[in-house]
């Protein structure tokens, strides 16, 4: 993702000791604070592994007390243009949706990029070994403990994330979970099936000039929970799910429903991905007065402007060999980015004051909260 910009390309010298988790670290002075930037060394599987990690921090006159931490969508590693040429890596996946804003209010912020290291339980293991880390270096630096941490995550890392709010460790005082995975599994499996028996029947591929009102279009519209209008995103599930019904089946993880922090969900409406799922949840979380669920209509599971778009475009056309329509449509939605923000902020405001979140709602891209 685009990195924040530098400012006046100074780099600040990071002490490395000697039992120091980090290596080939940089420092920089970054827009609203400064900035390091390297390798930390993890455990999976009992394994040492090492990751990409970005810490953030405020001026310490304006460190508000807590910490931020981001989990990136998909599984990590490289991100690319529609070209194809590499434009980052996920440890900076977060920054246009939740990480300026944070660093601007306040907050110090950290994420790394699993890159491949696992999503669902083992990625939040992961994640809260970096927690850890990054709770100590933020401390050393500033010479204070952070008082309170969140988690935002995004599609798998919204898995993570739900893992996190379900976990009765309570580690994060809220979390914000974004067109987030791992909502209902027996919604899925169901979607999963229907969809793989009716997507042969309506892929323009081979069904070219289907009218919406055609019977199979709206059963399938029924299934995946979107409107018919959303039909130019369909082919990148549609085709995923054919796949995956030719795959043999595994084990998968499914969320318990029930909350341990004050958690809000974002996600919109035209999202074929998950929105089935988190609606599925929503109607089954415990307790109702812990979750709140954001629709936002029109959009899809990326906003259109997140800079990570640029590498779903470029799996759709170069390695699904997609109509690059289906591309363009991902880039053309609308933002929810704004709500995004808006509702970290009523989270903030919940765990920290007892101030409730709006409630649950469908809204418009760009219409505040009620």
């Amino acid at each position: 993702m685009q990195k924040l910009i530098l400012c006046l390309g100074l780099f600040i010298a990071v002490p490395v000791f000697a039992q120091s988790p980090f290596g080939a670290v940089t420092g920089s002075a970054v827009e609203g604070g400064v900035q390091m930037k390297g390798i930390v060394t993890l455990s999976a599987g009992g394994e040492a592994v090492t990751k990409r990690f970005v810490i953030r921090m405020p001026a310490a006159a304006a460190w508000n007390g807590s910490l931020v931490i981001g989990a990136h969508g998909g599984g990590g590693g490289d991100n690319y243009d529609r070209s194809g040429a590499v434009i980052g890596t996920d440890e900076t996946a977060l920054d246009d949706v939740i990480g300026r804003h944070a660093l601007a209010a306040g907050f110090a912020y950290a994420s790394f990029d699993r890159d491949g290291s696992g999503n669902g339980a083992d990625g939040l293991r992961l994640t809260y070994q970096f927690t850890d880390i990054a709770k100590v270096e933020v401390q050393r630096r500033t010479g204070r403990a952070a008082a309170r941490l969140y988690l935002v995550g995004l599609s798998a890392g919204g898995g993570i994330t739900r893992h996190a709010a379900e976990d009765a460790k309570a580690v994060f005082a809220g979390t914000l979970i974004i067109a987030g995975a791992g909502g209902d599994l027996a919604t899925r499996l169901d979607k999963q099936s229907r969809m793989a028996a009716l997507w042969p029947t309506i892929d323009p591929r081979t069904n070219p000039g289907l009218p919406n009102t055609d019977p199979q279009v709206q059963a399938y519209a029924d299934v995946i929970g979107t409107p018919v209008e959303a039909r130019r995103l369909w082919p990148y599930t549609g085709a995923g799910a054919v796949a995956t019904a030719a795959r043999p089946q595994t084990a998968v993880e499914t969320a318990t429903g029930r909350l341990r922090v004050p958690t809000i969900e974002v996600v919109g409406t035209w999202d074929d991905l998950v929105i089935r799922e988190l609606r599925a949840y929503a109607a089954r979380v415990q307790p109702r007065d812990m979750h709140r669920l954001y629709q936002v209509t029109g959009a899809w599971h990326m906003s259109g402007d997140d800079d990570g778009v640029i590498s779903f475009q470029y799996i759709a056309t170069s390695r699904m060999k997609l109509d690059p329509d289906v591309a363009d449509a991902m880039g053309e939605g609308p933002s929810y980015l704004s709500t995004v923000r808006e509702a970290f902020d009523h989270l903030v405001r919940w765990a920290e004051q007892g101030t409730a979140a709006p409630m649950s709602q469908m809204l418009a891209p760009g219409v505040r909260l009620r």
